[in-house]
């Protein structure tokens, strides 16, 4: 993932945007990140840019539509405060602000009025996503993009996501180890235990292997290596919400404990664009039909 920005840098725009996710709410961070410059950052630096975004909203848990600015980059369209992205139906939190929705459809991009679709929230098993269900008026549509510029913001929605989990992941594994280094079972801390040590070392190795997933589908720029990479962010997902619960054992079920809202969400993020065993799936076919196998990642 190639920047021209050094660590510092990248350490500054971090908190930077952290910042401006802790203190905006999901209908007002786009115009805040547009108000400091996004549009000029993205086109600049746009692995940089929505990889940092991204992985910020998933270790605050954030609502925040980023995967929105992602999405409307890839399909080549400059982002704005008042359009929301709709794809298979499904708008991200925040959608109130939209006076357009563009829609991405295996065909092509589409733009709509806000007006000639209605919308409800879906509530449900993680109603702090803030999802809603979006009917578009199709006859209202005008087109704005091909397939290819569809697929592209697929990609780039895709990334998006992956990156939330790797930011949701990161602070799970963080949280966890803090826990089992604090929990003592026969006068030792938990995390000393030979069991322990392999569940979240098992995490640790799906989580750099999902950032160096990412890294690489940034480098390659197309469309097989973006769904490899959710395939393995959705992966350590899974990986974290199974080991990381067991390790924390019966308190992870409590509401009062928390921990169940860092699997709600993951499961949720993993769902949009495709999960991961499905896009296995689907990867499979593609390789099968192109006879050709994408970069393998390299471990950082």
């Amino acid at each position: 993932m190639a920047t021209t920005m050094d660590e510092t840098e990248i350490g500054l725009l971090r908190g930077t945007l952290r910042h401006m996710l802790q203190t905006h709410g999901p209908a007002d961070v786009v115009a805040a990140l547009l108000a400091e410059g996004w549009t000029d950052l993205v086109a600049a630096e746009p692995a940089t840019a929505i990889t940092a975004l991204a992985e910020e909203a998933g270790r605050l848990r954030s609502p925040a539509p980023v995967a929105d600015l992602a999405i409307l980059w890839g399909a080549g369209i400059v982002a704005d405060a008042r359009t929301a992205v709709v794809i298979e139906n499904i708008a991200l939190a925040g959608v109130e602000r939209a006076e357009r929705f563009v829609c991405i459809d295996d065909d092509g991009v589409r733009s709509i009025p806000a007006a000639s679709a209605t919308r409800r929230a879906t509530g449900g098993f993680d109603p702090a996503l803030g999802l809603s269900r979006v009917t578009i008026d199709r006859s209202a549509a005008t087109s704005i993009g091909d397939a290819a510029a569809a697929a592209s913001a697929a990609a780039a929605g895709r990334l998006a996501l992956s990156s939330q989990m790797i930011g949701a992941v990161e602070q799970m594994l963080a949280d966890t180890l803090a826990y089992v280094n604090e929990r003592h079972q026969y006068g030792r801390a938990i995390g000393s235990f030979q069991t322990v040590k392999h569940r979240l070392a098992e995490v640790k190795v799906a989580l750099a292997a999902a950032a160096a997933g990412i890294r690489a589908a940034w480098e390659v720029g197309d469309t097989t290596t973006a769904i490899a990479a959710k395939c393995l962010a959705g992966r350590a997902q899974q990986l974290a919400s199974t080991n990381c619960f067991q390790v924390h054992g019966g308190i992870a079920f409590t509401v009062e404990h928390g921990f169940q809202q860092w699997v709600r969400r993951g499961l949720l993020l993993d769902m949009l664009l495709g999960p991961h065993d499905q896009l296995v799936r689907e990867l499979g076919a593609r390789l099968i039909a192109d006879r050709a196998v994408p970069r393998v990642p390299a471990l950082a």
